[in-house]
C-alpha cells in the first residue's frame, strides 16, 4: 500500500525504493533456532560478549554506517544488521519497556504537532515517525543507519518518508524541520559525534525550533532494597535496573557522565522541560532565536 506523503521540498533527499530493495541475508538471517546447532549459536551471541557485526561492508548501504554503529548492540545476535533480528527487536522492544515508550511517543508528537515538519532522528522501526503522522503532520521524516530497521519501518508505515543517514550527518537544507525527536540514539553514540548530530540538528532546525529528546534515565541504575521492595514501583524499578545492567550498550555510561544542560546549551539549545522518571529521562528543547545566517522557512 502506498499512501501519498507531503510534496517534498527541493534539495530533500530521496528515499530508496525499500519494498524492492534487496538486502544482504546474515548469519542471524540463516540461524535454523528448531535445530540444536542454530539454537546453540544463537544463545551464545546473546549470553556471550558483543562483537562487530559480520555483514559485507562493500554494500552501498553498509559503506556509509559509522564504525560506532556497527556492533552488536543490546546482545542482539548482529545487532540491528539482519532482517529477522530487526523485526524481533522492533516488536519486542516495547514489551521490554513494559509499555512505557507507546505513552512517551504519543506525548511527544502531541508536543511537535504544530511543527510543520518533523524529522525522527535514529527511527529504528518508526513508530514514533508514525506517532507524530497521526497527531496531524503531513510531512515526516525518519532517519536511521539500519537499512534493516528501515526497510521494516517503511512497510509499516508508509505515509514516512524513510532515508538512511547518520545523525551527524544530515542530507537536508539549513531550516529544514520545524522540530526534530530523538528517541533512545544518543546514548548509542560516542559523546564526540552526539556533539556532530547537536550541531546538525541545530541547522537543520528553523530558528526556535523544537528538540525532544527521550533517553534512558540513569535514576534506574540505583539500588534497590528495604521497603521499596514491597512496593509495585520497587519492583519495576528492580526490573528496569536488571535490564540496564544486561542490555549491552558500550556509550550508556559516557551518556550519563554528560552534563546534559551544558551539551545542549553549548549546542544552541534552550531547556523548555525535563522530566526524569525511570525509565525514561525526557527533555524538551528550543533552538535559540534567530542568528545571523540562520534560515526562515
Amino acid at each position: 500500500m502506498t499512501v501519498d506523503c507531503h510534496p517534498a521540498l527541493a534539495g530533500d533527499p530521496t528515499p530508496p525504493n525499500w519494498a524492492e530493495l534487496e538486502l544482504e541475508a546474515t548469519w542471524a538471517d540463516e540461524l535454523n533456532l528448531a535445530r540444536p546447532t542454530g539454537l546453540w549459536r544463537f544463545l551464545r551471541s546473546v549470553l556471550g560478549k558483543p562483537k562487530a557485526v559480520q555483514i559485507d561492508r562493500s554494500h552501498p548501504m553498509i559503506q556509509g554506517i559509522p564504525k560506532y554503529a556497527l556492533q552488536e548492540f543490546h546482545n542482539l545476535p548482529n545487532g540491528n544488521y539482519s532482517s529477522r533480528i530487526a523485526h524481533g527487536y522492533i516488536t519486542g522492544f516495547d514489551r521490554a519497556m513494559l509499555g512505557t515508550m507507546g505513552a512517551v511517543r504519543e506525548a511527544m508528537a502531541r508536543q511537535v504537532a504544530g511543527a510543520g515538519a518533523v524529522l525522527d532522528l535514529g527511527t529504528a522501526g518508526g513508530k514514533l515517525a508514525a506517532a507524530v503522522s497521526g497527531a496531524g503532520v503531513e510531512d515526516v521524516w525518519g532517519a536511521d543507519v539500519s537499512p534493516y530497521l528501515l526497510k521494516h519501518a517503511a512497510s509499516r508505515h508508509p505515509q514516512v518518508r524513510f532515508i538512511q543517514a547518520p545523525a551527524e550527518s544530515l542530507p537536508f537544507a539549513a531550516g529544514r524541520f520545524g522540530a526534530v525527536v530523538v528517541s533512545f540514539l544518543f546514548h548509542e553514540m560516542p559523546p564526540k559525534y552526539i556533539r556532530q548530530a547537536l550541531a546538525e540538528i541545530h541547522r537543520v532546525l528553523r530558528p526556535g525550533g523544537q528538540l525532544l529528546v527521550a533517553e534512558p534515565s540513569a535514576l534506574q541504575l540505583a539500588p534497590v532494597a528495604g521497603k521499596q521492595l514491597l512496593s509495585a514501583e520497587g519492583w519495576r524499578h528492580l526490573y528496569f535496573r536488571a535490564l540496564a545492567k544486561r542490555a549491552h550498550e558500550p556509550f550508556v555510561m559516557a551518556w550519563h557522565r554528560l552534563d546534559k544542560a551544558a551539551l545542549f546549551s553549548e549546542a544552541g539549545f534552550e531547556l523548555s522541560d525535563h522530566q526524569d522518571r525511570i525509565p525514561i529521562n525526557l527533555y524538551s528543547l528550543k533552538k535559540r532565536s534567530a542568528a545571523p545566517g540562520d534560515v526562515v522557512a
